[in-house]
């Protein structure tokens, strides 16, 4: 079975009841870098920006965010 990182952001905003825009211009990133993420477009992404994310749904919402909110390490869907 082969294994492969899934991003899960998306699933996370809709639980947080956060809007992409909402994301984008609080981490001040680009919002079309939330739409691809939350769409599984991104294939690479910068450490700086994953961290900057994490610490503004931590920021928006008060709850203690982590990786595991943003990507996730499983099978492969087919």
């Amino acid at each position: 079975m082969a294994l492969s990182i899934k991003i899960v952001l998306g699933h996370t905003l809709d639980t947080a009841n956060i809007t992409k825009n909402a994301l984008a211009r609080e981490a001040k990133v680009r919002p079309n870098l939330i739409y691809d993420l939350c769409e599984g477009k991104t294939k690479r992404l910068d450490l700086d920006t994953l961290n900057n994310i994490i610490n503004t749904l931590r920021s928006m919402t008060g709850n203690d965010y982590s990786l595991t909110d943003v990507l996730v390490y499983g099978p492969e869907d087919k």
